[in-house]
């Protein structure tokens, strides 16, 4: 027989920071074990989105590959570049921004999307955060292979500094997990932040080092990439895929991102878990 799971702590008191604390740490706790849940929802899901299809998820993928030639190919010739340089470096900054973009997003309406559920049952709410969580970073699995194939015709380098693509992409997964969190918070709160964090992340792809490099911005507008959250978050996994050790100074903030993004996240979650099934 499987151990029985904890129950759900009681709310006597809703005024209790202490009580509702504790009602928070079971969620997290208890969602991070039901990950056999969670893994199996997002496999499903994405099956589900591309049912019928020929190529499957591999749309995504097949989709990304498309828009970055194409924009190497203009780009590279209007800035003056070889397109063998510039191919890889705009995948390596699209297949992250793709990943952090389509979490954030897909935060928007997680909670929303388990309506019946929150409103029904007891259980960790952060399943469904767990679950949009795993998707992208599935998806980004799936770019990374074309990457790899475009990786090998350019010319880029493998070496021990690729290797920090993992450590990498383990801190930008945990720095989306508080900011899907308090997107998703806010979007069942308040309807209409889900307009304003489309147009924020519609902006945010162009003011952020994706298409371009950050050295390029020069005096006081480079605090445009130094104070930018997104821009260290690609750069910790743009420049493993490139075969370079990424800057102290860009795992510096995206530690101190993690810890103090997850800081107000938490806070956040823990005050207004128990008001989420009456803001549907």
């Amino acid at each position: 027989m499987r151990p029985a799971r904890p129950p759900l702590p009681p709310l006597l008191d809703a005024g209790s920071p202490e009580q509702r604390g504790r009602r928070a740490r079971w969620d997290f706790v208890e969602g991070i074990a039901l990950w056999n849940m969670w893994s199996r929802s997002s496999l499903i899901e994405l099956r589900r989105r591309y049912k019928r299809t020929i190529l499957g998820p591999a749309w995504v993928t097949v989709s990304l590959l498309i828009f970055g030639g194409t924009l190497s190919f203009v780009w590279a010739g209007l800035w003056k570049q070889n397109v063998v340089d510039f191919l890889p470096f705009l995948l390596s900054g699209l297949i992250p921004w793709t990943m952090i973009s389509g979490a954030i997003g897909e935060s928007c309406c997680v909670f929303l999307s388990g309506e019946g559920l929150i409103k029904n049952q007891q259980f960790p709410y952060t399943v469904l955060l767990y679950g949009v969580l795993t998707r992208n970073a599935l998806i980004l699995g799936h770019n990374l292979i074309a990457y790899v194939i475009i990786a090998i015709g350019c010319g880029v380098q493998v070496n021990f500094a690729t290797l920090l693509f993992i450590p990498g992409t383990a801190l930008v997964i945990i720095n989306c997990g508080w900011m899907c969190l308090l997107v998703a918070v806010l979007c069942s709160r308040f309807r209409d932040f889900q307009q304003i964090v489309a147009s924020l992340l519609g902006i945010a792809m162009f003011v952020t080092p994706v298409f371009w490099a950050a050295n390029q911005l020069q005096g006081k507008r480079a605090i445009i990439a130094d104070a930018n959250i997104f821009y260290h978050m690609i750069d910790i996994l743009r420049q493993p895929l490139l075969g370079k050790v990424p800057s102290g100074f860009s795992y510096l903030f995206c530690v101190v991102s993690a810890i103090v993004g997850w800081f107000i996240a938490y806070r956040l979650y823990a005050n207004k878990r128990h008001r989420l099934p009456y803001w549907f």
